[in-house]
Parts: C-alpha cells; sequence; structure tokens
C-alpha cells in the first residue's frame, strides 16, 4: 500500500506539471516528427541518371546500368538521355536528377564524368554504385578473373519476416529509446525534489522504508515508460512508420531499458541541487546514450570482441545501444522473441546493474538505511 501512495504522489505531481509532460512526452514526439521529414524516404530508389554520351560507343555500358537491380528487382537507376548540358545542370539544381554522366573520350581511353552535388545524399550513393558498376564492365571487357563477388544483406532483414521500406523505418525505434531514456532527468527531478523539500524526513517518520520510497517512485516511471511506448509507436505509425513486428514485444524491450533509466534517474539525483540542474544533467546522460546507442545516427563498427556470434562494440556497456537493436529487429524487420533474445538479454542485465548502482548509491547518501 506505501508503494502505490508512493506511485500515486509522483504521478500526481508529473500531471501537475507541463514541464515535465513536456519533457516526458512532447520532446521524442517533436524530434520524431523531425525524423519523419527527414527520413520518409524509400530505402529501395530509382536513382534518376542524366546521361549525356558523346562517342556514342557504349552502348553496352549504358545497357549494364539500366539492368542494375536490387535484390527485391526493382531497377537501381532511371537512365536518361539528354544532349543539352545546361538542362542536365538544371536538374541537378532542383534535384529531379541525382547525376549527369558525360561520356567523353581523350587521348583514346574512354572518359566517364559525374557532375552533381556533393551536397546530395543521392548524388554520393548513386555516384558510388556507378563507379562500381563501370569498373566490374572495364575488368569483364579486358578478361580480368573477378576477384571476388559481393552481396549486400540488410541488418538482421534476413532473420525476420519483414524489410525496412524507408529511412524512416530504420530511426523510428530509436525514437522509443530517445523517450525512454527521458525518465532520466524526469526521475532525477522528483527525487532532489524529496530531498530539498525535506520530504524524505517527513516521510521516514511515517515509518516508510527506502525500499517502499524508491519502489513507489520507480512504479510511476514504469508507468509512464508503458505510455510513452504507445505514445511514440501511434505518432510513428501515424507519421507513416511501416510498422513488422510486435507492440507487445517492443513494449517489453522498452520496459527493461526504463530500469536503467530510473537507476541512472536515481543516481543524477545525488548531485544536483535544483530543477534546473536535473533537467541539465540528466538530459545530458540521456543524449549521450541516444548518440551512442546509434538511435539518432548509424555508427561505424567499434568491435572489441564476439559473443554468441554477435559483434560486441565498445558503446554496448550501455542498454540502450542493446534496446535500440532489439526494436530495430522487432519493429522494423519483424524478428520474434527467440531472435531479439540475445539483446534483451544483455539490455536486461545491463538495466539490472545501472539499477542497483542507482539505487545503492542514493540510499547510502540519502537515506542513511539498508534496503
Amino acid at each position: 500500500m506505501k508503494i502505490l501512495l508512493v506511485a500515486r504522489k509522483c504521478l500526481i505531481e508529473v500531471l501537475r506539471e507541463l514541464q515535465l509532460l513536456a519533457l516526458e512526452l512532447l520532446l521524442p514526439i517533436v524530434f520524431l516528427g523531425i525524423t519523419a521529414a527527414s527520413y520518409n524516404v524509400p530505402l529501395q530508389v530509382a536513382y534518376p541518371i542524366l546521361v549525356n554520351d558523346l562517342i556514342h560507343h557504349h552502348a553496352e555500358l549504358i545497357d549494364s546500368w539500366q539492368k542494375a537491380q536490387y535484390a527485391s528487382g526493382q531497377p537501381i537507376f532511371d537512365i536518361r538521355f539528354v544532349e543539352d548540358a545546361q538542362t542536365a545542370e538544371s536538374a541537378l539544381k532542383d534535384k529531379s536528377a541525382a547525376l549527369f554522366v558525360t561520356i567523353t573520350k581523350q587521348s583514346g581511353v574512354p572518359d566517364l564524368n559525374f557532375r552533381g552535388d556533393a551536397l546530395n545524399m543521392q548524388y554520393y550513393r548513386a555516384s558510388v554504385i556507378l563507379a562500381r558498376l563501370a569498373r566490374q564492365y572495364q575488368d569483364k571487357k579486358e578478361s580480368r578473373t573477378e576477384l571476388f563477388k559481393l552481396t549486400e544483406v540488410g541488418l538482421n532483414a534476413a532473420q525476420g519476416t519483414g524489410t525496412a521500406q524507408t529511412t524512416f523505418d530504420l530511426y523510428a525505434p530509436g525514437m522509443i529509446v530517445f523517450a525512454i531514456l527521458m525518465i532520466i532527468p524526469q526521475t532525477a527531478m522528483l527525487v532532489s525534489r524529496e530531498i530539498r523539500w525535506k520530504t524524505l524526513r517527513r516521510l521516514r517518520l511515517t515509518r516508510i522504508s527506502a525500499f517502499d520510497l524508491l519502489s513507489g517512485i520507480s512504479l510511476s516511471q514504469f508507468i509512464v515508460a508503458f505510455v510513452q511506448v504507445l505514445v511514440i509507436f501511434l505518432a510513428a505509425i501515424w507519421m507513416g512508420f511501416n510498422n513488422q513486428g510486435s507492440f507487445w514485444l517492443a513494449l517489453l524491450v522498452g520496459m527493461t531499458l526504463a530500469i536503467s533509466a530510473i537507476g541512472m534517474g536515481f543516481l543524477t539525483a545525488c548531485f544536483i541541487e535544483n530543477d534546473s540542474q536535473a533537467a541539465n544533467v540528466g538530459a545530458t546522460v540521456t543524449m549521450v546514450q541516444v548518440f551512442l546507442s546509434g538511435a539518432f545516427y548509424q555508427l561505424p563498427p567499434l568491435t572489441i570482441f564476439n559473443l554468441a556470434g554477435h559483434a560486441i562494440d565498445v558503446f554496448d556497456i550501455f542498454p540502450a545501444t542493446h534496446s535500440f537493436l532489439a526494436l530495430q529487429q522487432v519493429l522494423t524487420f519483424g524478428n520474434s522473441l527467440p531472435q531479439v533474445a540475445f539483446r534483451l538479454t544483455a539490455s536486461l542485465l545491463l538495466s539490472i546493474c545501472y539499477f542497483t548502482l542507482g539505487v545503492v548509491i542514493f540510499q547510502k547518501k540519502n537515506m542513511g538505511e539498508n534496503i
């Protein structure tokens, strides 16, 4: 009963303050909207390519570009021929074309000239693929032995039942991670108030234990985490996310991550003096993990060893990294519980460690009794 009363008190405090509500719910939704606006484009794009073959001697090469396909069978390029360079320049500027290729001959050697906007990601991707295909064509014409065969496989896509259709599909699960980690500054704010307002001292006169207090706060934050997962999931669907998996499995992953977020909130509360510091320090702890987990953008591989067939990177010390991969596997690629068991277990074990650390340090510094 004492745990429920503490949880009720914390939830009422959260609901009464727009600052806390905005911190918990609105900020992740804002970032989700930015992600949807920036990344809601198809992954398998048919890049519009303009070609001006001035020597009219490379129909076979251009044909190989036209026949290039993704594994799904969708064409990689949309080849269009132009004779006017000015028309091509205009198309590049308004981004109706990703790349302009001019084929000439200098000193008897065919020359491929690529022109495009270096700040346009489509230009970068199309030029890399096109250059690779050109090298393969040249090797074939010169009867060079094929040294290797390159096969590109999407991360965990083969294990699941679905595939990512847009870039937004890859990063939307990261917004769930972001939302749950926002529990850190909120927990720190709630707990620090108990310390500053001397509520802890008054609560202990009622014979409430450290276990009752921390359990009640944790329960309230678990309820907030449930709402966050539900709200972000529904908002992502509304913004165009193509869900392939189980919401309930994603909720399980989210609740696992919430354990660590609550523990880090307790830990943060030990080193702050007011609400402003709680928000700033807590948000810093949150954002560091969000960025290092890959939730906002893909990080380069920093593998230090392999465990049970899974690469363990430097930043896998954070539960958020494992939770993001698990959420991506579940919601984007449709993986089931056995397929995400490793990441889910890693997230759970690390979360328990961070929660225990936060509780022990907070108890020793502020409660003065053993839990």
